[in-house]
């Protein structure tokens, strides 16, 4: 009866062990490999310790060509977001670079008196002042012509527009079919817009100063050099 034991469990080990092996290869590349060699190595000790009270011979663990840590890299999903811009959104971005990058090609220059001609016709145009435009003017840039430099806040040009109030108020003033945030006689114009639509050509001055900067100090300078001007 002894004989037949052994011979009993020296068989179900042999089979366990083939089974083993078997799954031991489809599973290499899963992570079901892992659970098997920690089955493997809690499995076999218990039966040798059955074995050993036989007085059987345990049978060792055979694995071949197996090598813990290869071959268990589990693919990640790879995700891909895309951020759409709307038409809208693209062609105000854009403008916003075409007027960040616009330069004039050529230096523009011109005489007080040219420049005063300037500043009537765009106020003419608007209905306002000329001499309230071209204090203006005077405070923003000192009355230049042109000029690509910007401000610590970002105002560009010799009237000093944000972008986004260029983009609602830019005028072509030289009719060369480009409204030029850095040239005087397309910025003159789009000021006098500014002004006038928001007070200045009803009478309400202070409140169109204030819009173009809201500062009491700034339309109180505005104002003096205004009332400076003579003609």
């Amino acid at each position: 009866m002894r004989k037949n034991m052994k011979k009993t469990l020296f068989g179900r080990l042999t089979k366990l062990q083939g089974r083993i092996t078997k799954f031991v290869k489809k599973s290499r590349d899963s992570r079901r490999f892992i659970l098997t060699m920690v089955a493997v190595w809690t499995i076999i000790p218990a039966l040798s310790v059955n074995a050993a009270d036989s007085n059987i011979t345990p049978i060792e663990p055979i694995v071949t060509n197996v090598t813990v840590g290869q071959n268990l890299q589990i693919e990640q999903p790879k995700f891909s977001v895309e951020l759409r811009q709307s038409p809208r959104q693209i062609a105000k971005k854009k403008e916003e670079i075409r007027l960040a990058t616009a330069v004039i090609q050529t230096t523009i220059s011109g005489t007080d008196e040219e420049k005063r001609v300037w500043a009537q016709k765009a106020a003419q145009t608007w209905g306002i002042d000329w001499k309230l435009l071209w204090a203006v003017w005077k405070v923003e840039s000192g009355t230049q012509m042109s000029t690509a430099v910007r401000s610590y806040a970002g105002a560009q040009g010799p009237l000093q527009f944000m972008p986004g109030t260029w983009r609602a108020y830019a005028q072509d003033g030289n009719g060369d079919g480009v409204k030029n945030i850095n040239d005087a006689r397309d910025s003159l114009f789009g000021a006098a817009k500014l002004l006038a639509v928001n007070g200045a050509a009803s009478g309400n001055v202070d409140g169109a100063l204030l819009r173009y900067n809201h500062s009491l100090s700034y339309v109180a300078h505005v104002k003096r050099i205004a009332a400076s001007i003579g003609g």
